[in-house]
């Protein structure tokens, strides 16, 4: 009897041990499937017009996804947030795009008249539509705070050397358009640089 007991002992730890086996090689494939889920997509952002701003501006972003599996057409959702340093969001937008292979495409954004100058990060996050994330990429950029009297002075700056700079190539046409060479001075100039030759 105590041999039967034993041995049913035993039965029960091989089961428990299969089924904790069992257990783990389920996660540890699921955790696979996710991982290829995720390795599939790639996200790069660039921002077009440089990575400086004032409050209130707006820039743009040229978001490329590539989808390493050629499973078709996938509808993800791209989120772009604002964050600081800190994480603090200071702006959300999303929109819902189709991928195939390689997609590329531009969003605005537009920053509050209310942001403190500093560096921010702006962040594309990448998710099925139930909501599964998949890949995530940002950018910096630096917002730098203008004062009114600051930006008036920028402006006559900018203005006074687009007058001068006017105002050089119009003095400078003028000054071509005077010199006159005449033909022979120019096969004089000719024969002399073959002269030198």
């Amino acid at each position: 009897m105590g041999l039967h007991h034993g041995f049913k002992s035993s039965l029960g730890k091989i089961c428990i041990l299969l089924f904790v086996a069992y257990f783990l090689f389920s996660l540890l494939c699921g955790a696979t499937v996710i991982s290829e889920s995720t390795a599939s997509l790639a996200i790069s952002v660039s921002v077009v017009e440089g990575d400086t701003f004032r409050p209130g501006q707006s820039f743009h972003i040229i978001t490329e996804i590539r989808n390493s599996k050629s499973s078709g057409r996938v509808d993800v959702k791209v989120t772009y947030e604002v964050t600081d340093l800190k994480d603090n969001s200071i702006l959300v937008e999303s929109t819902t795009v189709a991928i195939e292979t390689l997609s590329s495409f531009s969003e605005e954004i537009q920053l509050p008249e209310t942001i403190k100058g500093g560096v921010y990060l702006v962040k594309a996050n990448v998710t099925s539509l139930d909501g599964t994330k998949y890949v995530e990429a940002s950018k910096s950029f630096s917002v730098v705070e203008v004062s009114a009297n600051q930006q008036l002075l920028i402006e006559y700056v900018m203005g006074g050397a687009l007058i001068i700079t006017v105002g050089g190539l119009f003095h400078e046409h003028r000054r071509i358009s005077k010199l006159k060479v005449s033909e022979d001075d120019l096969k004089k100039f000719i024969e002399l640089e073959k002269f030198f030759k």
